[in-house]
């Protein structure tokens, strides 16, 4: 899951150096070239790589809890299963598992061909012999989840994760941990007031991405006031959440 993170900081990394363009060209220039939309852009941006954070950090932190390498979490009080289990995949997905289950003797006979050549096929082996060949490709098998993989990011590719109750829903895949709690405690605020700050830099992004950031109180063609300010604070925040979301999973 560390790639999520690796990503995260590409991706901030660049809304810095484009709040720096900004900042530089502002300097240069005379008061009547407005350039504040490099500033909505950068906003914009901050926020898509939370986003696309959430989605990697959920789909890789699944995959690695059906290979066995990551522990599934617990059921809320009111389910008997977690968000894990009740996870939908399509049967053409799940498919093809089961015709290697049926088959299996083929399936086996065509690994072991494809790893040790035909010639093997043609001698006599003991079964203590055959065990390892059998485990590594029965492995191999269970740590292809390419299928998987596709089907999340299916699923999870329709949905958004920016406003913090979406967040949270998604990371119950993953965590039974209270994740704003947990936040909380890793930024050393209140859960509500970190919700609250993320709610408020999410709606300020959909005003742009949206409605053009359109302020219909003034004349046409009037936006939202914009600065380098409000836009510095809002990557410092959405930056420090990320580290902070995953120290907690």
């Amino acid at each position: 899951m560390q790639s999520a993170l690796d990503q995260f900081r590409v991706s901030i990394s660049r809304v810095r150096d484009l709040i720096a363009l900004h900042n530089s060209v502002k300097a240069q220039a005379t008061g009547a070239l407005d350039i504040s939309d490099m500033l909505r852009a950068a906003l914009v941006l901050a926020v898509s790589a939370l986003d696309y954070y959430v989605h990697e950090v959920v789909t890789l932190g699944m995959l690695e809890i059906h290979r066995g390498n990551r522990a599934e979490p617990k059921a809320s009080a009111n389910a008997t299963q977690s968000a894990f289990s009740r996870f939908e995949v399509s049967l053409g997905g799940a498919r093809q598992d089961r015709l290697t289950a049926i088959d299996i003797a083929a399936w086996l006979e065509t690994e072991i061909q494809q790893a040790q050549g035909y010639a093997f096929l043609q001698q006599t082996h003991s079964v203590s012999a055959l065990i390892p060949i059998i485990s590594s490709s029965i492995q191999s098998r269970l740590n292809n989840t390419s299928w998987l993989e596709s089907e999340i990011r299916k699923r999870l590719g329709y949905q958004s994760f920016q406003q913090a109750g979406k967040i949270a829903d998604a990371i119950r895949y993953i965590s039974d941990k209270k994740l704003w709690d947990e936040v909380a405690t890793q930024m050393s605020r209140s859960a509500k007031d970190i919700k609250q700050q993320l709610n408020s830099i999410v709606d300020r992004r959909n005003k742009i991405a949206h409605e053009a950031d359109i302020d219909p109180t003034f004349n046409i063609g009037s936006r939202w006031n914009i600065d380098e300010l409000l836009v510095g604070d809002a990557v410092d925040f959405l930056e420090m959440l990320v580290e902070s979301i995953h120290q907690v999973l």
